[in-house]
């Protein structure tokens, strides 16, 4: 049993605080992402490494990882359904 996340990152950056794997980034400074870029007008902030990027391929990939990781988050789009069979999650 397990938490499946579906959706796509809408990138308001509310959830890219800390860092989802210190044993091998120790540069997220100030509790952000490195990878997220300035603040736009409308208040979301723009990933520079979505998808490729050594740090996303080791940590943002998976993360968040739980409902309660975004729950304090209204901007943020993604999904979570309980999934009995965790076998079959992707």
């Amino acid at each position: 049993m397990a938490w499946q996340r579906t959706g796509e990152c809408c990138q308001c950056g509310d959830c890219c605080r800390g860092n989802p794997n210190p044993d091998i980034w120790h540069d997220a400074a100030d509790g952000m992402c490195p990878l997220l870029s300035l603040k736009r007008k409308d208040g979301t902030r723009l990933c520079s490494g979505h998808g490729w990027h050594p740090y996303y391929m080791n940590g943002c990939n998976v993360w968040p990882s739980l409902p309660e990781h975004t729950a304090p988050y209204p901007r943020c789009t993604y999904q979570w359904t309980w999934v009995e069979d965790a076998d079959l999650l992707p």
